[in-house]
Order: C-alpha cells, then structure tokens, then sequence
C-alpha cells in the first residue's frame, strides 16, 4: 500500500462507522453480523444438548442460497419465487408472511451454477429500509414496513461472476457498498442509500465472491476481497492499495476477509491462511506476519476469537483451529463435513453448518476439539448462513425456511 495515501487515511476527520460498529443486541441485520465478524449475542447453550432439535416451524419460501437476517422481531429474505426474484418479510415467531415484494426476473442461471438458480447474496437492513442483489447483478432498496421499492439500479446485469453475483453489500453514513460485474468489468460501486444514484465507482479488480468489510485505520477504509488482489478502497473511492491474492484452481477467493484491529486475516484463495498487518507508524506500509500453508477453506469465513481462528478446512470440511498470533495449527478434526460451510460464535459455543446440513456445536478450546452435538438440520444441501437469534436457529435450505429450538 502506498504510504503516503495510507497517511492521509489516518487524517481524514469526520469519519465514523455508521454501518458496522454497533451496541450489542439480537438483530442480525447483514452478512455475518452488525460487524460482519460472525459474533452472535444473546446465545444461552442448554445446561445438557438435546438428542434432537424441536423444529418451531417451517415455511417454503422459493429457490436461492441467500441468508436470512433479523432485525426487531422480523426475518427479511431474498429468493427466486416462480422465477421471479423476491424480498420476503417474515414474522419470527410464527414465520408467517407479513409482506412479500418483487423484484425482477430472475436471471437464468447456468453453467456450474445452475443447480443454484436463486439470488446468493445476503440483503442488509439499514436505517428501515432493505438492500439486496440478485443472481444477475440487479441492485435494489425497499423500505422495511411494507416492502415498498424506493429505487433499483440495472445497469450492472450485463456481465457476471463465473457462479453468477454472489457478494452483499457494505452500509456507512449515507453510502450502500457492492461488488459488482465479473471478469472483464469488475467493480466496486457505491450508490446514495435514499436514492440510488452512483456516488463513486471502482473499477479494474475481477469480482468474485467475497463480501467486502471495514478495516479502522483512523477512519474506514473498505477491505475488497477481489480475484487476484485484496484491495483497500477509501470512502471516496480512491485506491489506498493492494495486496495480491492469486487463487490457484478451483479456489475463488470466495472467503471473506478477517479484520482484527490493524491485522487482516485471508485465507481463501487456495494458498493456505495468511496474516498481514497495516503499519501505521511509518516502514512498510504492509506486512506479511505468517502464512499457514495446511489450512485454506473454500467457502468457508474463519471467525477469530480469544486468538485463534476457527473455520471449516478447504477440500474436505473438516473443523480447524488456527492460532491467529503465530500461525500454527492448534488442531484439526478428522471428520469430513463439506467445503461449503458456515461458522458463527455464540458466545460459549461455536456453531457450525456445513452443506451436507450437519449442523454442529463445539468448544472455543484451542487445545483440542470438543465436539459438544450435532444435529441433521435437512433432507436438502444448505448453501446459506445459519440465523441465531436467542435460542432459536433459523436455516434456510434448498426452498424452505425452517425455525429450530434447543429443546
């Protein structure tokens, strides 16, 4: 990164996090979290785990590998719906339907990606209103009490990742972040949260299928996962620098980056886990700290807590833990799970869903795993983030929506 450009990130006044730093509570508003961490709150584990899971209710709610969010008592989704892209609006407790709107036509997917013919990219519910991406690059904003469309942008539908869009979108102060277009169009765009119009445009760095997050360097600065690069973008939409990150084949760079305070946390492009941290006392701008060539994932977000990382290994699933300060193995299961997974903290616990449905809870024990239970959650493969809010678990599968208790 150049130094000098890295400088007057720490001096830019005026900055804060509108979209990523917020109090503790149960709402689930996007990717990952208010802070795009993995970090759930509110989570009690049972005094003893249950044999099985009591399933609350189940509702269909159409095609797609879209994660579900939470915020105030509601479940906001988007799916293809008879071929149409869809937000729907849920009720939590009783997962009735309390609006449903739509969107656009849903793109026809094909290639590799067409036994996943719904949107992939997780909404965010920001300042009563809901911003999604469809399969084929379709942008929109709707207002949360009653689904009603405030603005949509088309003009990026006409090129797109390899597996089609699948990334979701970055909020802060009045601007709404996304990755946009593929190979040969590759950008980052940022539109007005009220009225869609295009404040900035990033281009030259191949999209893939990574979410992008804020790093603090004295303001926020947007970390961009893109093909080959990993890319840090101000909130003007200059370039503060780079990082490259080549895949090696059939790894996508589909992970999203960990932030830790000035150390970034990259692991999915195929060429193990690495840590790099941003100087900001002058030398080096960027420095490379470890890299762990055994521990890649695939689809797969590690979460950092209390020093280590825990994520699902690349090729075949299995559970991990990787010590975030030297870079070493602390263990690695032996069960094979699924490339295509989802890790979340829940405070005591750790959870992970895997795409084969075996959802499964475990010790933060960096000394060895501890496996506490696991659970069948579908008859389907689960491509979409798990949803916890207290102790009810929300998975979204092929085509239901199904609401799970510990009890």
């Amino acid at each position: 990164m150049n130094k000098s450009i890295l400088t007057f990130a720490l001096t830019l006044s005026g900055l804060l996090f509108f979209g990523t730093l917020f109090s503790q509570s149960t709402n689930f508003p996007g990717w990952r979290g208010v802070n795009r961490d993995g970090k759930v709150s509110c989570f009690q584990a049972p005094a003893e785990w249950p044999k099985e899971l009591t399933k609350v209710w189940e509702e269909p709610v159409g095609l797609g590998d879209a994660s579900p969010v939470y915020v105030d008592g509601r479940i906001y989704l988007i799916t293809s719906i008879d071929s149409v892209e869809t937000i729907l609006c849920l009720d939590a407790k009783k997962g009735k339907e309390i609006w449903k709107t739509p969107v656009n036509k849903a793109p026809k997917v094909t290639g590799g990606a067409s036994t996943h013919p719904g949107p992939r990219s997780t909404p965010y519910v920001y300042d009563g209103k809901i911003y999604t991406l469809g399969a084929g690059g379709v942008v929109a904003c709707h207002e949360i009490k009653k689904g009603k469309m405030i603005w949509k942008n088309e003009e990026y539908t006409d090129e797109v990742p390899q597996f089609f869009t699948a990334a979701s979108p970055l909020m802060t102060g009045q601007l709404c972040i996304y990755p946009l277009g593929g190979k040969e169009k590759g950008c980052v765009v940022a539109f007005d949260i009220n009225t869609g119009n295009q404040i900035w445009k990033c281009t030259g760095y191949p999209t893939t299928y990574s979410s992008p997050i804020f790093i603090d360097l004295g303001g926020p600065v947007i970390v961009h996962q893109a093909e080959n690069a990993l890319v840090g973008i101000m909130l003007d939409g200059s370039i503060l620098g780079e990082i490259p990150t080549p895949g090696q084949q059939r790894f996508y760079n589909s992970s999203t980056p960990v932030v830790d305070g000035q150390d970034i946390y990259v692991a999915g492009a195929g060429t193990g886990m690495h840590k790099y941290r941003v100087n900001l006392e002058g030398g080096q701008a960027v420095t490379g700290i470890w890299v762990n060539k055994d521990m890649s994932v695939s689809f797969n977000t590690p979460v950092l807590k209390n020093g280590f990382l825990y994520a699902s290994e690349a090729r075949f699933g299995y559970l991990s833990c990787v010590n975030a300060e030297t870079g070493e193995t602390a263990w690695a299961d032996t069960v094979k799970l699924n490339r295509f997974a989802s890790t979340l903290d829940l405070g005591t616990v750790m959870l992970n869903l895997a795409g084969n449905a075996q959802l499964t809870f475990f010790s933060p024990d960096p000394t060895a795993y501890k496996m506490l239970a696991r659970y069948k959650v579908s008859d389907t493969e689960i491509y979409a983030h798990p949803l916890v809010v207290a102790d009810k678990i929300y998975i979204k599968d092929k085509e239901k929506l199904t609401c799970w208790v510990l009890k």
